[in-house]
């Protein structure tokens, strides 16, 4: 079981790191000003940094010249001097061993931005890598990309001239991000169509949604917040007022599985909305001085709330389910959250760099500092893997005579649907009949062989039901129907 737990997370891992929509997972900003000084917390009065370097590193920093010197005259290939210089600044900030502090070149500075900011030019997908090619995960609605008929599967061959086999994911997506109006042609293979279409899409600003609503039923609402970039406080606001206008009036609940954090502005700027008078959290920085403390002033709502955790909630989601849980304003329901509890900000550096750079760490209202321990649902409901990571099932070619762990998961998305397959791990004829089954529901050729338009098929077959048989989202509508009669914090949940 522990090694099968290690391949989900593995598989979950190399998904989410081949987004083009990249995710610094556990990161709290306080701020950011592009183009400005980049500082947040600024030095309180009596505070003075003594830039120059002391006396008693004279000798380290006097070795570091030295060592530049002799590369320069005697190595036997003529070093770049620009980039040992990037990488001894890179190994300065390594050496702190600080996983959430870094060094950013330009481009790097440009990917990071995209998850802060919230929005960024170019055509609106997320793709991923598949053997060598650069295949298309979703598209971001009302993009450029969906306008243009581009699907998930879509396998994008080329951009322009430019060959995009093998040149992995971050560089195709640097390719197909640039400026608002410009033009890019894409070649692209579709499942099921043997010639390569060729599209001509003009870039546009994309602006990605971290907030989405829903009902559950008439009176019980549905917020997920995805991450807090620059927009989610403004969109959560507007969502939530609409929610409400319309009958909120059995509860919310409040989504914040897998979410990785952000801005720690934009999460106070939603527990303004819906946490009781009183303190949300406070950044602590050097020797314990509180740096900030941030409180809210609304009334308590005359609903119940529930929060929907897990162990990929970090940070921002952290400073926001742990001030409602500290306040007793709502319920925690699912797993153990991340347990990051510091605050980074961006320091702009020369030549477009910048340094992110951890300079405080926050507390809950009760003065509980999570960072390594996590916050502690109230309601601890186990997610069954295969409903927690089968989003990160990617597309590909399996048939008959293959095995593995993804042929596994292939099979147990077929059980899960209804269709009987064979040895577990193993593509025998029993799941090539399944296979061959799902696919003549769906409109497919029934070829019994794993491909791109299967995929995508599956996956959304999949969708449909993995919501009506998520348990820690039926446990939170069961609950918030009962708010009289809660549970004990602590209780556990099958």
């Amino acid at each position: 079981m522990a090694n099968r737990r290690d391949w989900w997370k593995e598989k979950r891992f190399w998904l989410v790191a081949a987004l083009f929509i990249l995710l610094l997972v556990g990161t709290n900003l306080a701020s950011y000003y592009y183009g400005a000084s980049g500082e947040v917390l600024p030095a309180r009065s009596g505070e003075e940094y003594d830039l120059a370097v002391p006396e008693s590193l004279d000798l380290e920093w006097n070795i570091f010249i030295e060592v530049l010197e002799k590369l320069q005259k005697n190595y036997l290939y003529p070093p770049d001097l620009p980039q040992v210089i990037r990488g001894a600044i890179r190994g300065a900030v390594e050496a702190l061993e600080d996983p959430r502090s870094g060094f950013y070149d330009e481009q790097e500075l440009e990917n990071f931005l995209i998850q802060t900011t919230g929005s960024f030019g170019g055509i609106g997908v997320r793709i991923v890598e598949v053997d060598d090619e650069i295949v298309v995960f979703e598209t971001i609605p009302d993009s450029p990309a969906a306008s243009a008929g581009i699907i998930p599967g879509d396998r994008i061959c080329r951009a322009g001239k430019q060959d995009l086999s093998g040149l992995g994911v971050e560089r195709a997506a640097e390719i197909l991000r640039g400026k608002k109006g410009s033009s890019i042609t894409l070649s692209i293979k579709r499942p099921g169509r043997e010639k390569e279409l060729s599209l001509t899409l003009d870039r546009d600003k994309i602006e990605v949604e971290t907030v989405y609503s829903s009902w559950e039923e008439p009176g019980l609402g549905y917020i997920q917040i995805t991450n807090f970039d620059s927009h989610t406080g403004a969109s959560f606001t507007g969502q939530l007022r609409r929610l409400e206008k319309k009958g909120l009036q059995k509860g919310l609940i409040l989504d914040l599985r897998d979410n990785p954090g952000g801005l720690v502005e934009e999460a106070v700027k939603v527990a303004k909305l819906i946490v009781p008078e009183g303190e949300i959290t406070r950044l602590v920085g050097r020797g314990g001085k509180v740096r900030d403390i941030h409180y809210s002033n609304a009334p308590k709502k005359d609903y119940p709330i529930v929060v929907l955790v897990n162990e990929e909630s970090a940070s921002a989601a952290e400073i926001l389910a742990g001030a409602l849980q500290d306040r007793e304003s709502a319920l925690l329901i699912g797993g153990k959250t991340y347990g990051k509890a510091t605050v980074q900000h961006l320091e702009d550096l020369s030549g477009g760099s910048a340094l992110l750079l951890t300079v405080a760490r926050y507390l809950t209202p009760s003065g509980k500092d999570i960072d390594g321990k996590g916050l502690s649902p109230d309601v601890k409901v186990k997610m069954p893997d295969l409903l927690r990571y089968y989003r990160y099932f990617l597309p590909g070619r399996l048939s008959t005579g293959d095995y593995g762990p993804d042929v596994e998961l292939l099979q147990q998305m077929l059980a899960e649907l209804g269709y009987k397959t064979g040895s577990k791990g193993y593509f025998d004829k029993a799941t090539a009949k399944a296979l061959g089954n799902f696919q003549s529901a769906v409109g497919l050729k029934a070829t019994g062989e794993f491909d791109d338009a299967t995929w995508l098929h599956l996956r959304e077959d999949f969708e449909r039901i993995a919501r009506d048989r998520d348990p820690q989202l039926r446990r939170a509508i069961k609950l918030i129907k009962q708010p009289g009669r809660w549970p004990d914090r602590g209780e556990k949940a099958g």
